[in-house]
């Protein structure tokens, strides 16, 4: 109901498995999910938990499977863009309160890993922006953003699992940051927007060179806001 593009594919299926080490994983028309969230009726706390959580799932069927990262580096892109569209729907299903509590408790966790380890670099590719003074270079800022940390945040094989988790977080902050500065409407349109691309370059021959469309990377994404 929120994006105005059909579902990208002709079927869906949840598969619940027992002991699995996470609480879902999304792929192409299915999704694979842990058997504890299911629950009675009778218990409503693990409801909040459950729905959140397959509806993320749905979420990452539009942007995550359908439309992938470009590269590396833009991998917080179609993360973000899901949990957003999944916050959305939490809000409508929850209540505005519910929805504020979980974008609060983001933001908690966002300030926290960074006043304790550093900031976050979305886009690693592209060096940061620098500071407002003439005595802050560009090199030198990135070079002392890199010397915070014990990895290379370049590599997605050398990131830190907390890193990689903040960044998702951050990201969805970015999501809400932007419906503030352009509105929901402009928002949906860029996301449906890209959804139309792709479902038209999946139509198409792999020598139309339309493919690329069903990729997304924060250079396009960029333009497209």
């Amino acid at each position: 109901e929120t994006l105005s593009n059909r579902y990208p594919y002709s079927c869906y299926k949840q598969v619940f498995v027992d002991e699995v080490a996470y609480n879902y994983k999304s792929y192409a028309t299915m999704s694979i999910l842990n058997t504890n969230l299911l629950h009675s009726a009778v218990i409503i706390d693990q409801c909040y938990n459950t729905r959140r959580i397959m509806a993320q799932a749905i979420a990452e069927q539009f942007f995550g499977c359908f439309i992938s990262m470009q590269n590396w580096s833009d991998m917080w892109l179609p993360k973000s863009i899901s949990q957003y569209l999944c916050g959305l729907y939490c809000k409508k299903c929850f209540g505005n309160n519910e929805y504020r509590e979980y974008v609060q408790s983001t933001l908690r966790d966002v300030v926290k890993y960074e006043e304790q380890y550093g900031g976050i670099i979305l886009d690693p590719s592209q060096p940061p922006s620098p500071l407002p003074s003439s005595l802050n270079t560009p090199s030198s800022h990135t070079k002392h953003h890199e010397a915070q940390f014990y990895f290379s945040i370049r590599n997605l094989h050398t990131l830190s699992p907390m890193y990689i988790e903040a960044l998702y977080k951050k990201g969805l902050l970015i999501m809400r940051m932007l419906e503030h500065r352009i509105g929901l409407e402009l928002l949906l349109q860029v996301f449906n927007k890209q959804l139309s691309l792709a479902m038209n370059a999946a139509g198409q021959k792999i020598g139309s060179g339309l493919w690329s469309h069903m990729l997304i990377s924060t250079i396009t994404f960029t333009k497209a806001i």
